[in-house]
């Protein structure tokens, strides 16, 4: 290889065939309607790096980089070639008189192995060096030629959201970066969070999200970032001025929440309707769930949501003791702009719909007829998010549906929290917070999700910020990576969706401390692609598939692994929960000609209903038809 060659004698050369650039450089700016000295930019660039095909290296190889070689100049044979790479513009107006602040000629710099740096005194826009890149390299002598641009320190979102109950490790920790190391503490470790915080240098999210839940209560948060919603709780009897509906009347425009609360007087005064139902407080569980997905973000109060300029619609479909199915399928088809007999159009249909109730039995016609509907509603059809159940059993209804996206709940490092149901059927995993319930107690156990409530027992207080935990709430953070899919990509099908959120996500998280969930370890466990869905969902990735879906590929990502000193004493108290009871199988009931579709159960159904029966008599839950808060 040949040296480079010092002394005046090669730099007067190059002065003089660097003197002809300001022809050049000008000139390409004329030949495409670009000034140097008038162009707005948003990027600039330090001049432009440029290497000539086969170029003289700047320092012989193994050569010592004095500090006189490393300012080091072109070969001879090299300054001939620029000389004929910068003539080729063939133009003789003086640059100087069109672009006066321009430093000419332009002085070279070694970059690299064999490239030159060419600078003009000042920055350049980008524009004016998209120009000069496409010229250089034009000719056949420039084997490449690039911006000199100014990289940023990466991070996870340009401008993370200012709200006070946002950052740090015991606030909204869900709603941040992904990953940890597993030598820190579990408040330090975010394996099995979806990253939002990374989504948002994508796109902070727009889109309308309809919450099939109990309606919503006033609260700071929610301040313009709801739309007209609907309430459908049909169950009011006017006589006794009782019932579910617990708002003075049935079906209305309502979607307000007057509460959810069971009392002891209730259970007295209508053992018939109140009877099977739990003395409990009110949940306000839509108000949580909404702002979850929407509430105001980045205005330096309270928390942040998912989407930044997202709203909501409120599907009133619950009330005291739950939700009747027939409510819960009129609302999940209003939702979604479908026509419900006496109720008006949905003015603002939702591609994602979020369903966080559900029953502990096998997906019915009803559900199957209406999730196959939605997805084929106008617009490009919608989604339904289902929790997959708090009893770390079998899935429940409709997240066990054909159609629907089941989403089981993980503890923030990415393993199953302690009361999640799991199965086959389920299809992707998500944070979800994990209690104290299992028999590991707050070994590892986190701090719940942060979001938004309210203060009354039975009927609405004074707004609040609360911390949850369970299905119901991964359910809503699987509707806001949705959302924001749709943000991006408004033009995606229901079946892009479904299929992006699982293409997307990341490994589940493993551990040779951490048995696989199963029926005989069903409460903390680690989770495999046939009890937790795809993998852990992944709001980044999900993204990039949303912009387009033909052309994405999944990233080679390894599991993450766990064994730390918590795992390893955890395990050594054997099982976080009893294994599941599972019942001798049963013939299957025949279906007969007068049977409806999807009334005759199957054997693995009839088995698990078994399973939760008698489950659900031996642990502790708030109702018997709400999912845990």
């Amino acid at each position: 290889e040949r040296e480079v060659i010092p002394g005046r004698r090669a730099a007067k050369g190059w002065r003089a065939l660097l003197k002809v650039s300001q022809t050049l450089v000008l000139g390409l700016m004329l030949g495409t309607g670009v000034l140097l000295s008038g162009a707005a930019a948003s990027t600039t660039a330090n001049g432009v790096i440029v290497k000539l095909r086969d170029a003289a290296p700047n320092v012989p190889q193994g050569a010592n980089p004095l500090p006189r070689a490393s300012t080091g100049t072109p070969t001879k044979p090299d300054a001939a070639r620029w000389g004929q790479v910068l003539r080729a513009g063939r133009l003789d107006v003086d640059a100087r008189v069109l672009a006066p602040d321009l430093v000419l000629p332009p002085t070279l710099k070694p970059v690299g192995r064999a490239a030159q740096l060419m600078q003009l005194g000042r920055r350049l826009s980008a524009d004016e060096a998209q120009v000069l890149v496409a010229r250089l390299a034009s000719n056949p002598q420039v084997e490449w030629a690039v911006p000199n641009t100014r990289e940023q320190r990466l991070q996870a979102a340009p401008n993370p959201p200012v709200d006070p109950l946002y950052g740090g490790v015991d606030q909204q920790w869900w709603l941040q970066a992904a990953g940890g190391i597993d030598a820190l503490a579990i408040e330090g470790r975010l394996r099995g969070v979806p990253g939002f915080q990374q989504a948002w240098s994508q796109d902070r999210g727009s889109a309308v999200v309809a919450v099939l839940d109990t309606g919503v209560t006033p609260h700071e948060e929610l301040v313009g970032k709801l739309l007209p919603g609907y309430d459908f709780v049909s169950d009011w009897d006017p006589a006794a001025g009782r019932g579910y509906a617990n708002d003075g009347d049935g079906r209305d425009a309502d979607p307000s929440d007057p509460g959810d609360g069971v009392t002891a007087a209730d259970k007295a005064a209508d053992a018939a309707r109140y009877g099977d139902c739990a003395v409990k407080p009110s949940s306000w569980h839509g108000t949580t769930i909404a702002g979850m997905l929407a509430g105001l973000t980045n205005n330096g109060t309270g928390v942040a949501a998912m989407q930044w300029e997202g709203r909501v619609v409120p599907v009133r479909v619950a009330g005291k003791c739950g939700a009747d199915l027939a409510d819960v399928i009129d609302g999940m088809r209003w939702a979604a702009g479908l026509a419900v007999a006496g109720v008006p159009l949905n003015a603002n249909p939702a591609r994602v719909i979020n369903m966080s109730f559900g029953g502990n039995a096998a997906c019915n016609a009803a559900y199957a007829d209406a999730i196959a509907e939605i997805a084929q509603a106008p617009g490009g059809g919608a989604v339904l998010m289902a929790a997959a159940g708090n009893t770390h059993g079998a899935l429940a209804r409709p997240a066990n549906c054909a159609g629907a996206i089941g989403v089981v709940a993980l503890n923030r490092d990415g393993f199953k929290s302690n009361y999640s149901s799991f199965g086959a059927t389920a299809a992707v995993a998500t944070v979800g917070g994990d209690d104290a319930d299992g028999a590991w107690g707050d070994l590892l156990a986190d701090t719940g999700l942060l979001s938004i409530g309210n203060t009354g027992e039975q009927a609405p207080g004074t707004a609040k910020y609360t911390r949850v935990y369970g299905t119901s709430f991964s359910a809503p953070v699987a509707s806001g990576v949705a959302a924001l899919m749709v943000s991006a990509n408004p033009l995606l099908s229901a079946t892009q969706l479904q299929e992006g959120l699982r293409l997307s996500s990341r490994p589940h998280v493993s551990s040779p401390s951490l048995t696989a969930c199963s029926d005989t370890n069903p409460g903390r466990c680690a989770c495999t692609t046939l009890t937790c869905g795809a993998g852990i969902l992944d709001a980044e990735q999900a993204l990039l598939y949303a912009r387009d879906p033909a052309a994405y590929v999944k990233p080679a990502t390894q599991a993450a692994v766990l064994n730390n000193a918590e795992l390893q004493e955890a395990a050594s108290r054997g099982p976080d929960r009893v294994a599941n009871v599972i019942a001798e199988p049963t013939p299957p009931i025949p279906a007969t000609p007068d049977s409806v579709g999807g009334g005759a159960m199957s054997p693995p159904w009839g088995l698990g209903l078994l399973a939760v029966t008698l489950m659900l008599a031996a642990v502790r839950r708030r109702s018997p038809r709400a999912w845990r808060r």
